[in-house]
């Protein structure tokens, strides 16, 4: 669902901007359910917070903490997509812990509620 943007500035600028997310992409993916600090993030990268939340925008249109919770929301959606578990603990495992908040942001994002791509999974799935 996330695809970086094409870049139109300098080749180096970019080229490390597009190492970074694809780093930051590998420990979000390794690590579903961490609540992620800028400053452990960029620790772990190896870059300033200033540059990952360049990076970020640079490469995805979106600040860092925009980008992460996309990343956290797409892969709910995927896993409800297939059906395997229920809402709550989907949320739970990726990092959600306010089911509210969380069944509210979903729903901004992909215009239906949570336990709605669930419900369509489980009749696709269905004999």
């Amino acid at each position: 669902m996330l695809e970086p943007r094409s870049e139109t500035s300098s080749g180096s600028s970019s080229d490390r901007y597009r190492e970074i997310v694809a780093q930051l992409d590998e420990i979000v993916q390794r690590l579903p359910c961490s609540h992620f600090y800028s400053s452990d993030l960029a620790r772990r990268i190896g870059t300033s917070i200033r540059t990952l939340q360049v990076a970020s925008q640079s490469v995805n249109g979106v600040s860092l903490h925009c980008y992460l919770r996309l990343k956290k929301l797409s892969a709910v959606r995927d896993q409800l997509s297939a059906g395997q578990s229920s809402v709550k603990a989907t949320a739970l495992a990726n990092g959600f812990w306010h089911l509210g908040d969380f069944s509210r942001l979903y729903a901004r994002t992909f215009g239906e509620m949570p336990s709605e791509t669930l419900a369509r999974a489980k009749r696709v799935s269905e004999p």
